[in-house]
């Protein structure tokens, strides 16, 4: 048997095509399996495989432009509505609290005697005593003190002496004016 390139007597048979060759036209594999151009893939490997790369690349900006829900997720996206910012609390310097009053006991049956006991009628809490003093809380803001006790920005800082370039700090007290 002749080899597959030349006229000389074929010593192997390439285990990879199965041509006949002889030692001047390869080791383990003949010349034809050794060359670079036939190690390459066909074009139909290089199609397939562009093809692959443009379905995973739209499927992937798919999913970032409309991301999957989770179970039990509703499919409408929901953007949550900002909370309003905690107004706050005024603090008075005096705590004025109000008794409880008792409850009367019940009469024995043995009575007959139906009297009826007058309710007590509850006195109106005093308002407090000139101005109020609000120390402020971490997050506090001069305008948003200023709603809060419904006063006007320009009256608070002027009966605190403020000028518009001043920062309030937690623990400042502030005089809120009447």
């Amino acid at each position: 048997m002749d080899c597959y390139l030349c006229d000389e007597e074929a010593t192997q048979r390439c285990p990879r095509c199965g041509n006949a060759y002889c030692g001047e036209h390869g080791d383990d594999l003949c010349a034809d399996c050794l060359s670079p151009v036939n190690a390459a893939p066909r074009g139909n490997f290089f199609r397939a495989s562009l093809l692959a790369l443009l379905l995973g690349s739209v499927l992937a900006l798919w999913l970032l432009i409309r991301p999957p829900g989770l179970p039990g997720e509703s499919s409408d996206i929901v953007v949550p509505e900002p909370s309003p910012p905690a107004s706050p609390k005024p603090v008075t310097p005096t705590a004025i609290t109000e008794t409880p009053t008792p409850e009367p006991t019940p009469k024995p049956p043995s009575e007959s005697t139906p009297e009826s006991t007058p309710e007590p009628t509850p006195e109106p809490t005093p308002e407090p005593e000139g101005p109020i003093e609000y120390t402020v809380q971490s997050g506090d803001t001069l305008t948003g003190i200023a709603q809060a006790f419904g006063v006007s920005l320009e009256d608070l800082m002027a009966v605190n002496e403020l000028s518009e370039d001043y920062i309030i700090r937690p623990g400042d007290v502030l005089t809120i004016p009447e």
